[in-house]
């Protein structure tokens, strides 16, 4: 929260983060994953959120296609989800559907079940991709 980076345009901190703005940058779409904890992302994930407030100044992630996938035991699942969406709103970033799966333990979204009807957390994870590659592809047509 120094505000360095809205006279540098860069984040004066050095850590493993460059290498990632540098990806999200170059990319036309992002899938931001995260497990739920206490009903909310994962501190990993909102230290990421945080950081990327470099790219508010610039709009350096306008127009890209971002889908959100959360993983939860057994509730958070749409208040996270909201979080995510909120982020991307707030880059101005275009939002596709939400992936969810739930699990008890580690590996069982493999088999388990979605936040839809009928569906599986893989398949959900699979249709969030999809949707992703689908928008970019559309929004690049001239």
């Amino acid at each position: 929260g120094c505000g360095s980076c809205r006279k540098t345009g860069s984040c004066w901190i050095r850590d493993d983060m460059p290498p990632l703005y540098e990806q999200m940058e170059a990319a036309d779409g992002i899938i931001f994953g995260t497990p739920v904890y206490f009903g909310d992302v994962s501190a990993q994930a909102k230290s990421i959120m945080d950081r990327t407030y470099v790219f508010r100044f610039g709009r350096r992630l306008t127009g890209k296609v971002a889908g959100p996938i959360v993983v939860t035991r057994r509730v958070g699942a749409a208040s996270t989800r909201n979080i995510l969406y909120s982020f991307f709103i707030a880059q101005g970033m275009i939002a596709v559907r939400a992936g969810i799966g739930y699990g008890q333990a580690k590996g069982d979204v493999r088999q388990g079940v979605g936040g839809a009807d009928g569906a599986t957390a893989l398949g959900e994870a699979v249709d969030v991709g999809k949707d992703v590659v689908n928008m970019v592809l559309q929004l690049s047509k001239p």
